[in-house]
């Protein structure tokens, strides 16, 4: 109960804001311990057991005209006073704008950068302690006009395939302010603060084995290879807004309220959990490093550590939330199943596949050493997902429950449909990958350059295009 109470107090704020709650559904009801502000101070939670059915991630009606004001406030104050030292709040603020503008069909970034630009010249021309914008104006014109497009041209082989409106979201641009102003004045030395910020945000490169040269010396991953993974949830910020709020939410929700032995049998712990974060890449189905088990369902960052010695951000592939997502989103599920029940299998699904992840990577360096073979940890692995699976089905009540219970007779499995799915899905992407190369291949050789561009440009992978 204790440390439930720290889930709460942690995670909870932040789902109960964006979700709708049901005391009464007709297809069955999910009794999970959902986190409710016991009054109303913000800081105290308790964990009422309320029956919900799979909340939707929406957030509540606002009135737009202050709203952005009071929250364009604090960001421009984050912009023109900070040395770029992390704040969740000026993370959480620029979430909560950007759902505002996200609201109309306009860019939002763009609709961001004019208010901000007004913002400033509002508080500039009203003196006081923002009588100097310098740094805010010098901030905001150097990520838009410089960091984002120098991102852009320095991943454009490995992000071809990502849309900006994917790849600017509001925690990465979030981040993308904080390394920026890591660099100090003077602000208009645009090339070196550009520099630094690209090294900086670049942080990334996933699990990555050195080869050995003949000479002996270990061959280092080159700078393109690096990468920022898009931020999905960032601990006291909250779930970034947009297509994958509503699974992300869910399954964090989930995974608060899994049995506290069996997240340890899985090496997860949600007390050391600091950044859930989407890989942008391409995945590759026949690179070697990708065949390592359970690598597309996510990891832990090795190369993000704790003083501690943990491991504290989790990097989700695209690959999978897209396939788990592809069910609800197009409808792949059967009559007697609503969208509400679609997306609580999926993000069942993506808990458990997490914590399958999450025992592969460990939570540290030092989890295995050179006795652990996959031999033996394959059946630890299997034993505490099925566990996990098991206990979640028996929450769920009513005809949904029902349902599922057939479903895992029928499956020979919990969730059998949902995850079922993920695997065929999976499966369907690898062969296509394969089809289009295998066919880039037949053609060029046959001396079709043009039908062999076609299918190569259809590949997202740099190194199977190339």
């Amino acid at each position: 109960m204790e440390q439930r109470a720290r889930l709460v107090g942690r995670l909870g704020h932040h789902f109960i804001e964006h979700s709708v709650l049901s005391t009464g559904v007709a297809h069955g009801v999910v009794s999970l311990p959902v986190l409710v502000p016991a009054c109303s101070c913000p800081s105290l939670f308790s964990s009422q057991i309320i029956p919900v059915s799979c909340p939707i991630v929406k957030s509540p009606p606002s009135q737009p005209d202050l709203v952005p004001t009071s929250l364009l406030d604090e960001i421009v104050g984050y912009l023109n006073f900070s040395s770029g030292v992390t704040d969740p709040k000026f993370l959480r603020n620029l979430n909560e704008l950007f759902r505002e503008l996200d609201a109309e069909p306009d860019d939002s970034l763009a609709k961001f950068t004019k208010l901000a630009e007004q913002k400033i010249t509002r508080l500039k021309s009203a003196g006081g302690a923002f009588a100097d914008t310098t740094q805010a104006e010098a901030v905001l014109k150097i990520l838009i006009q410089h960091f984002l497009p120098e991102y852009r041209e320095f991943h454009g082989d490995l992000l071809f395939h990502q849309e900006s409106r994917e790849l600017w979201q509001p925690f990465f641009l979030g981040r993308a302010c904080e390394a920026i102003l890591s660099q100090g004045s003077p602000w208009d030395e645009t090339e070196r603060i550009v520099a630094g910020a690209l090294e900086q945000v670049n942080d990334f490169v996933g699990y990555r084995p050195v080869a050995m040269l003949e000479s002996g010396t270990p061959s280092e991953p080159y700078p393109h290879e690096f990468v920022r993974p898009i931020p999905l949830y960032i601990r006291g910020a909250g779930v970034a807004m947009g297509r994958y709020e509503r699974i992300i939410t869910l399954a964090l929700n989930i995974l608060a309220n899994t049995d506290e032995h069996l997240l340890a049998r899985a090496w997860f712990d949600l007390d050391r959990l600091e950044e859930i974060a989407l890989d942008p890449r391409a995945y590759d189905f026949d690179h070697p490093v990708n065949r390592r088990p359970n690598y597309h369902f996510g990891q832990w960052d090795p190369h993000h550590i704790t003083n501690d010695g943990f491991y504290s951000r989790f990097v989700l592939q695209q690959v999978t939330l897209d396939a788990l997502s592809s069910r609800c989103e197009d409808h792949v599920y059967p009559e007697d199943c609503d969208e509400d029940q679609c997306w609580l299998e999926a993000a069942s699904v993506l808990a458990g596949t997490m914590l399958m992840a999450a025992g592969t990577s460990g939570d540290g360096p030092a989890r295995h050493d050179s006795t652990v073979t996959l031999s033996t940890l394959l059946p630890h692995i299997a034993n505490y997902r099925d566990e996990f699976y098991e206990q979640l089905l028996g929450q769920i009540e009513g005809d949904h429950g029902g349902r599922l219970l057939e479903e895992a007779d029928r499956f020979r499995q919990p969730f059998g449909a949902a995850r079922q799915h993920l695997n065929h899905e999976l499966a369907r992407r690898r062969a296509l990958q394969m089809q289009r190369v295998h066919l880039a291949y037949l053609y060029a050789r046959l001396g079709y350059p043009e039908a062999a561009q076609r299918q190569a440009d259809a590949v997202r992978i740099p190194a199977a295009r190339m």
